[in-house]
């Protein structure tokens, strides 16, 4: 059987639209939806007891929002739980194709040493979305593809992302795109639960390397599609989304990098004034610098 995870917070119409896109094209295996409702501080448009039995769906209301990977972690932790062989991750803003969720299972099953396996992306107008990470994320990689010096340092870009990759063919990377994977029962007892101290963002460098250590492989398989609205459970907390990414880049520098303040300093100091910058522009921004510089430089004495 295979568990497919939905995190859920506020967008209800796109959860509704994600759970009818698999119902529309279920996989042949048997499979359970798991819908995690991340403490969304909305109520749904449409009667959910009702979207619930029609699609068996297992329901869970998490209390508090922790964050991306502590609401996933719950759906995870009841997948295995019910016995499941697979464990599909899935935002709520990403439509299935045709056949999608069981080539995903079928690569996997018959690739031992394959623990994840990611869908093709496509955006709303079709164009693929180029976000695979082909190789670990250092502080080489965080400064020469993650600001900037990307304009400079092209060809460091584009091996970072496999933008020189045909990614109409399968091919290993290190971590693909947390939107949506499929994780095997046996990855998933290795390398879960997830770490729950990053509330957004840096999960899936992280879940890269917990997967080296694991041993298991990670593989882009293209004859897998999704559709991928991209960001709406973010697009209302702009200023918010962005000190939580630079809070847990912070994190993973330290914790799964090990670096130094000398390393980090710089790094953290290009987030500022790229915030800055947004402050001249938004008010959202202008409003929580405050709480910006006190989370971010709580993190960094923390670490």
């Amino acid at each position: 059987m295979i568990g497919i995870v939905i995190l859920n917070y506020r967008n209800w119409q796109d959860t509704l639209r994600c759970i009818q896109s698999i119902a529309d094209n279920p996989p042949q295996e048997k499979y359970q939806i798991i819908l995690v409702d991340n403490a969304s501080p909305n109520a749904p448009e449409f009667d959910l007891r009702d979207i619930i039995e029609k699609y068996d769906i297992v329901y869970i209301q998490n209390e508090k929002n922790k964050g991306y990977n502590a609401g996933n972690n719950v759906g995870i932790a009841r997948a295995l739980e019910l016995g499941c062989d697979a464990i599909l991750i899935s935002n709520n803003d990403v439509c299935f194709s045709e056949d999608c969720i069981q080539k995903l299972w079928e690569y996997a099953k018959t690739h031992p040493n394959v623990g994840i396996v990611g869908p093709k992306i496509l955006d709303k107008n079709g164009r693929i979305q180029k976000s695979n990470l082909c190789r670990r994320t250092g502080m080489k990689e965080k400064y020469l593809v993650r600001t900037r010096l990307n304009a400079i340092f092209r060809k460091e870009h584009a091996t970072y992302f496999g933008l020189d990759r045909d990614y109409n063919t399968t091919f290993e990377v290190y971590a693909v795109l947390g939107c949506c994977f499929l994780m095997t029962r046996e990855c998933a007892q290795a390398v879960t639960p997830l770490d729950e101290h990053p509330f957004l963002y840096e999960e899936e460098l992280i879940l890269g390397i917990q997967m080296e250590q694991a041993g298991y492989r990670t593989v882009y398989h293209p004859d897998a599609v999704i559709e991928h609205l991209h960001g709406a459970s973010t697009k209302h907390v702009k200023a918010f989304a962005f000190a939580h990414n630079v809070k847990s880049e912070i994190y993973y520098c330290r914790e799964y990098l090990k670096a130094s303040d000398a390393a980090i300093y710089p790094l953290y100091w290009y987030r500022v004034c790229l915030y800055l910058i947004r402050c001249l522009k938004y008010r959202d921004f202008r409003k929580n610098w405050k709480w910006f510089r006190e989370m971010t430089r709580e993190e960094l004495e923390d670490a």
